[in-house]
């Protein structure tokens, strides 16, 4: 990457401050925001001071956005009702945008694309949805199943409680509807990946404006699985890099940054924020456990991110770390960044002592930190910290202060920063910022080397081979059963290389995930093998999955208990009860088997990738991410997985679906110089543009949900088109994927 992408606006919303002026001011002196959850849960229904309780959690403080005071703006919409029905994540998110834009110039001509990082399930409100249908779909009067939804939901279609939806509606009058947008999950490093993307559109010019940022709220339930990976502070007291670190706790967040090309940014007399020099993705690969931290991992985002800027270890001043408070995650860290500093060392700071953990947005709100403490001149003290302990081995080459830095502005250099995010699962992310740079006379280009299609396996219910699989693509009847029944049957052990109980406390789609690629492998060969190190892997997944779906009841089934009365208390005790029998308690395998990134994150995990890997909303829009990255050479290879794993009907109903079908689809791409160096034969070209999509003929039968789009490109590559294109409905504005087959002269 040239160094020409700035940062022009910033907002955030974290609890105890409501703008970079109040978060600086936090930083610099201010108490650590943790506190209990008041109005959000009934507290004691999830709580119990015995860590091996089931189903509960033994730390009884989060950070919560008790204090959140609304932009003006958006205080005024609130005034006038605009927002009855909205949920909070999307208030603060608007809130954040309405921040962020304030001294931004913009152009009737401008073309936007907006990137979110965030959870499937992003808040109370959202998992209060998944568990009204849990409990009502089972009446069979829909009087009583109405009015269980309203007294354990409220009112409002829960898809709008969906991160897509959330996501445009705090948008909606701030940004184009027709943007280029995505909804980005990859745990905690989801909000830094946004802004990966948003340069890359930016570079390649099919957007001028690019919106990033993440937005996260604290659950009883994450806080339940979390706990049972021992990952929280049972001292509730948040202590990174200290030899007396024993966890972390979460909190909600919300940021937002605004980019554009540093030229455009000084021409519009924008305020300059701060310059993005690189970015550098990457997978952990195999490990331990998929939830262990990997130095591997970690120092390959740092080197990536340090080539693109071109700059040398030398050239940092500071790194803005992940650093959660966790002892074993804060060590590895820090001999990961001991191993990759410059002869003089580095600063290391964390701001989650004071902050928490933002989770899904603790990237963007660490970005914002960094530019804050650019545009101040200083590096604020590490709060909470006393002493590494005497024998870490670190010590002399990472530097934690104590007191505030001074960094004032140097004629002879520019200062830069270094932002990690490291999520579950073994995403990681390292971004470079600096104070300034020169203008490029002009921004790089993807290099005329087309994408390619090289392979694909489908896994549907009943097994069918790859030539009935074909036949159906081409327009034939669905070649067996509609979903694989109640419960998906465990993969072969050596799809997976999980024990058992692992296994059992998977989600479905992780499962269905190793399943089709082993497929894949058996039916093609390991075809990234020669690329492992740079081949990534980007899943189109939405909406409450099974075993997600079945832990939250358990965890939420004394609340539930205390809500309900009569008959529907009866009811419901007896459904727990069987779902009790058939579903394991909340275990340290729990909170890893049900995230939805993981569901990539298996597939890097069980083959040792180590390109970026991430969830999406859609299937078009994770062909779409993952050619752009092959373009821009952030990746060698893709894996494009598109996995629906949940047709029961209360989830069609919470999706406003009609019949959902299982399956999981896998496509190989790979830039066309990769292919031909390592022998491959492509099945065509690919190419993705974002714009509304070309009118088709809809295709009957049942829907895959997210995978809709994967199957669509499967689809297309069977046509007898020479040129096929495909897209969301009809007029919609969105990623439409266009297949050329090669003739002999364009070979």
């Amino acid at each position: 990457m040239t160094a020409g992408v700035a940062v022009v606006g910033m907002g955030i919303a974290v609890p105890g401050a409501g703008d970079p002026d109040e978060l600086w001011k936090l930083l610099r002196g201010g108490r650590p925001v943790f506190g209990e959850p008041a109005d959000r849960y009934p507290l004691d229904a999830f709580w119990s001071a015995d860590p091996a309780a089931e189903d509960r959690c033994y730390t009884r403080t989060s950070g919560f956005l008790h204090d959140f005071r609304p932009h003006p703006v958006l205080a005024g919409e609130i005034a006038a009702g605009v927002h009855d029905e909205a949920d909070r994540t999307a208030l603060w998110l608007r809130h954040c945008l309405l921040q962020a834009r304030t001294d931004v110039a913009v152009r009737a001509t401008d073309r936007y694309a907006y990137y979110v990082g965030t959870s499937s399930l992003i808040g109370d409100r959202a998992e209060r949805a998944v568990l009204a249908e849990a409990v009502a779909g089972r009446h069979t009067d829909p009087k009583a199943a109405d009015r269980l939804r309203s007294l354990v939901y409220g009112g409002g279609p829960p898809r709008d409680t969906l991160p897509d939806r959330i996501a445009r509606s705090a948008a909606s009058g701030l940004l184009p509807a027709d943007c280029e947008f995505a909804v980005v999950d990859a745990a905690c490093s989801s909000s830094l990946y946004t802004i990966g993307l948003g340069v890359l559109g930016l570079l390649d010019g099919s957007c001028d404006l690019a919106v990033c940022g993440g937005v996260s709220a604290v659950t009883p339930r994450y806080n339940v699985t979390f706990a049972k990976l021992r990952g929280l502070s049972p001292g509730e007291d948040v202590r990174v890099f200290d030899e007396r670190a024993d966890g972390t706790l979460f909190s909600d967040g919300a940021g937002v940054v605004v980019l554009k090309l540093l030229e455009r940014a000084v021409e519009d007399g924008d305020p300059v924020l701060g310059v993005l020099l690189g970015f550098g993705g990457s997978s952990d690969g195999r490990g331990t456990a998929i939830y262990a931290p990997n130095p591997v991992g970690q120092s390959r985002c740092l080197e990536r991110a340090r080539r693109a800027a071109g700059v040398s270890a030398d050239d940092v001043d500071w790194v803005l770390a992940h650093g959660t408070g966790t002892s074993v995650g804060d060590a590895v860290e820090l001999r990961t960044l001991a191993g990759a500093t410059g002869a003089g060392g580095v600063w290391c700071g964390s701001n989650k002592s004071l902050l928490g953990h933002s989770a899904w947005s603790s990237g963007v709100v660490s970005v914002i930190e960094a530019l804050t403490a650019l545009w101040e001149g200083a590096i604020p003290a590490q709060a909470r910290f006393t002493s590494f302990g005497a024998s870490a081995p670190y010590a002399d080459r990472v530097r934690v202060p104590v007191t505030d830095v001074p960094w004032p502005e140097d004629r002879r250099r520019a200062r830069v920063v270094g932002v990690s995010a490291f999520g579950f699962g073994g995403t990681n992310g390292h971004l470079l910022i600096a104070d300034r740079a020169e203008v490029p006379t002009s921004r790089p280009v993807p290099d005329a080397d087309p994408v390619v299609v090289l392979a694909w396996t489908a896994h549907l219910p009943g097994d069918p081979g790859p030539g009935e699989v074909a036949r159906w693509l081409r327009g034939g009847v669905l070649p067996g059963p509609r979903t694989f029944g109640d419960r998906y049957p465990a993969p072969p052990f050596p799809d997976v290389r999980l024990p058992p109980p692992t296994v059992r406390a998977t989600d479905a789609g992780q499962l269905m995930a190793l399943r089709v690629t082993a497929l894949f492998g058996a039916e093609h060969g390991e075809l990234w093998d020669p690329v492992r190190a740079t081949t990534g892997v980007v899943a189109a997944a939405s909406g409450p999955q099974p075993s997600a779906s079945d832990n939250l009841v358990r965890c939420h089934a004394a609340e539930l208990d205390a809500l309900l009365e009569g008959a529907d208390r009866a009811a419901f005790a007896e459904y727990v009860a069987g779902l009790r029998a058939v579903t394991p308690p909340t275990t340290k395998d729990t909170l890893p088997g049900i995230l939805p990134n993981v569901v990539a994150a298996r597939i890097a995990n069980r083959y040792d990738l180590g390109g970026v890997t991430m969830l999406v909303d859609s299937g078009f829009t994770a062909v779409h991410v993952a050619a752009r990255q092959l373009a821009h050479g952030e990746l060698d290879m893709a894996l494009v997985l598109g996995v629906s794993a949940n047709s029961r009907p209360e989830f069609a109903r919470f999706m406003g679906l009609g019949d959902v079908a299982e399956g999981a689809f896998l496509l190989a791409l790979a830039r066309e110089s990769v292919a031909r160096a390592h022998g491959l034969v492509p099945l065509t070209r690919l190419g993705s543009a974002w714009q509304r999509a070309p009118r088709r003929a809809p295709v009957a039968g049942e829907t895959f949900a997210a995978a809709d789009g994967v199957l669509a490109v499967l689809r297309a590559l069977h046509a007898d088109a020479a040129e096929t294109s495909v897209g969301p409905a009809d007029g919609e504005p969105g990623p439409v994927i266009t297949l050329r087959r090669q003739t002999r002269s364009s070979r």
